[in-house]
């Protein structure tokens, strides 16, 4: 009797452990998924505060350099780096971690930054994408027409090729660098109209067979997407990709399995799994009596 008390005690206290170290028992899925992709990391800070996200401080994330009566480098705000690199998914997109933080976002020519928080672009509201031929309308390229080359979903933001330089001295070898600068989306580019050949607004639509087009508020004509739109964020091509084992099939994604007809057909998923794989009750029910 006492071996069997003993060894439930030794389990509250490895789960308790257990709870105390791992983190994953405290946060849900998508806020530490978010807080993994922009360097940060759980800790916990005793019984009183319990676990909490702080930044890590390792290159290229670090504090800014204080500066006396500048209230837009708080050593406490967490780092906002300037990238290109993937991933910038809908997973980073659409959840609210990022956007209700705030940031000492660091610009490309790593001396500006600024207090702001992230503005996000929900996909359905994209309408220029990697490959589109777009004219710059602020900035010392302005009035040039150029091919984006990067989309910075998470920041409302593109890079278009050779266009809006920026120049800088390296810090090490000393010689004058040439790059692009970011344009913000609808503000400083636009697509072309292809009717007009002048900047105009992009809106989703509908064609007569259903399919979902990009179209100039303009004139109204279609503007086809380029090649590129069509990468994902993880950088693959649905067209050109290969199907593997684990991969679902399109047919079974494709496949209806619902009635929204009938209205006695509908079941949950627990009734489905019940009505297939439970076993039968045979039994007969007891008649009951009320006095």
């Amino acid at each position: 009797m006492y071996a069997f008390l003993s060894i439930i005690y030794a389990c509250l206290v490895l789960t308790l452990i257990v709870i105390r170290v791992n983190p994953a028992f405290q946060f849900a899925y998508w806020p530490r998924y978010v807080a993994r992709m922009l360097r940060f990391r759980a800790i916990y800070r005793g019984d009183l505060q319990g676990w909490s996200f702080e930044m890590d401080r390792s290159l290229p994330f670090q504090l800014p350099k204080a500066k006396p009566n500048e209230y837009a480098e708080e050593r406490w705000l967490p780092v906002w780096h300037f990238s290109e690199n993937p991933p910038w998914n809908i997973a980073n997109r659409l959840s609210s971690f990022p956007y209700k933080t705030e940031w000492c976002v660091i610009h490309p020519d790593g001396k500006t930054k600024t207090r702001e928080r992230l503005t996000g672009m929900p996909p359905d509201q994209q309408t220029i994408f990697k490959g589109d031929r777009v004219i710059v309308l602020k900035g010392i390229s302005r009035g040039k027409i150029g091919i984006v080359s990067s989309v910075i979903k998470m920041r409302n933001l593109v890079y278009v090729e050779g266009l809006n330089p920026r120049y800088r001295t390296s810090e090490s070898s000393g010689q004058l660098m040439f790059d692009e600068n970011y344009l913000k989306i609808n503000e400083e580019v636009a697509l072309i109209d292809p009717a007009e050949k002048t900047p105009c607004e992009a809106v989703w639509r509908y064609d007569a067979q259903g399919n979902r087009v990009r179209v100039s508020k303009r004139s109204g004509h279609i503007l086809p997407l380029p090649t590129a739109a069509r990468i994902l964020d993880d950088l693959t091509d649905p067209v050109n990709a290969d199907v593997g084992d684990k991969d679902t099939p399109s047919e079974v994604v494709t496949k209806a399995t619902v009635d929204f007809v009938s209205p006695e057909k509908l079941e949950t998923f627990e009734q489905e799994l019940t009505r297939i794989y439970a076993p039968q009750e045979k039994r007969e029910r007891m008649p009951t009596f009320w006095y």
